[in-house]
């Protein structure tokens, strides 16, 4: 499998998300998924509840999103704080360097995605076209 300049980015940004991933450790990774998902259930379950109360649309949108990020600032403290109590410095950073690296290349995977699918921009990536064969 040859690979081409598309590639190569997506492996980079992997890479560049492990190094992250290894400062901020599998605790700050956690939580962020821990915050983004809080974040996420704010919005979906009171977002009825905004638009029953405000009228103007920026205005809830702007409630919203300060609801959201309370929520999710709730959410990541806690999780960061219980695993980083929990898990020792060295398998923190391991862990937290491996979770970045599959999180990144998702991402990379998906923007590629994005951009040939949805946007009609040709990407030729050997890795795309390899994920989307085992995802079907």
């Amino acid at each position: 499998m040859a690979l081409g300049s598309s590639d190569y980015i997506m492996l980079g940004v992997s890479l560049a998300a492990a190094i992250l991933g290894m400062f901020g450790g599998f605790s700050g990774a956690l939580a962020f998924l821990a915050g983004v998902g809080a974040a996420v259930a704010a919005l979906r379950f009171g977002w009825d509840s905004l638009a029953c109360r405000i009228e103007t649309p920026w205005v809830l949108a702007l409630a919203a999103l300060a609801c959201a990020l309370v929520f999710f600032g709730i959410a990541r403290l806690i999780v960061k704080k219980t695993v980083k109590n929990l898990l020792a410095q060295p398998a923190d950073a391991i862990f937290g360097a491996m979770i970045a690296a599959v999180s990144g290349f998702a991402i990379a995977v998906a923007a590629a995605y994005a951009l040939e699918h949805l946007l009609g921009i040709a990407v030729s990536s050997s890795l795309l076209t390899e994920v989307l064969k085992l995802v079907g």
